[in-house]
């Protein structure tokens, strides 16, 4: 449903043009079919294959990020997280961000913007009903406090979640080897983190953010291990963008 409240509003305040509405709408058909495979059991997708947004430094992939989470809203997931980089500065400037592009729902009480490590321990039903945009650095404290929102504070489960990963490829990610064994590895601690979270979801989708996507595509397979996978399945590239200046300005083409 591209025609919701929330998208249109969007669309409307902050101008998208049609190929950052392609994108947002491409990336959210596969959100949804990936959110309700997981509620029907769908042994293929089952919420666990990453979507990438892909774009280049600097061209806009929160800007996309941003519309994805509102036509997510309109199409029956309840609650976001945002996944940053271990960074306060940046943690604020995400919460900021989010606060002003979702303002006018926010006035309108339908949708509330929180820091994990800030947010009460006890939400009342009213607040739980809103739609949540919740940030939390990849940092196991803030992460730990994810798992216990969703295990003690979601009603019955019964929330559908988007999480976005935003540059995916910074903590997100890691093996370490275990100990006088040939072939079995551990996910690092950050990582292991979020593949909890990811698993304790019914309804979920899990979308990967970043322009530098080479250690998220190499990821290995391994097989048996009750690992989510962090491979993306499907990849939606975010459009510069006509005024965008990127490296290509500034150095030579390498010929």
């Amino acid at each position: 449903m591209i025609l919701g409240e929330y998208y249109q509003t969007k669309c409307r305040e902050t101008g998208y043009n049609d190929e950052l509405k392609q994108c947002i709408e491409n990336a959210c058909g596969y959100c949804i079919d990936n959110m309700q495979s997981t509620v029907l059991g769908n042994p293929y997708y089952k919420g666990e294959h990453p979507l990438m947004l892909l774009g280049e430094i600097q061209s806009g992939k929160t800007r996309a990020f941003t519309g994805l989470m509102a036509l997510a809203f309109d199409n029956g997931f309840d609650y976001v997280f945002i996944l940053t980089k271990n960074n306060k500065a940046l943690v604020e400037q995400t919460y900021k961000r989010m606060r002003k592009e979702f303002q006018t729902f926010i006035d309108q009480d339908k949708v509330d913007v929180n820091d994990i490590m800030k947010l009460q321990d006890e939400l009342t039903p009213y607040e739980l009903d809103k739609k949540l945009i919740i940030i939390a650095k990849k940092q196991k404290d803030n992460l730990h406090r994810i798992s216990s929102f969703i295990k003690y504070t979601m009603t019955n489960g019964e929330k559908n979640c988007l999480i976005i990963d935003d540059e995916a490829d910074t903590a997100s990610i890691g093996y370490e080897k275990v100990k006088d064994t040939t072939e079995d590895f551990n996910l690092r601690t950050v990582a292991a983190e979020v593949d909890k979270i990811r698993g304790s979801l019914d309804g979920c989708a899990f979308v990967q953010v970043t322009a530098t996507p080479y250690a998220l595509y190499l990821q290995p397979d391994f097989g048996g291990m009750e690992i989510k996978p962090i491979k993306p399945l499907k990849t939606v590239l975010v459009p510069s963008g006509e005024k965008y200046i990127g490296g290509e300005y500034y150095f030579f083409k390498v010929k």
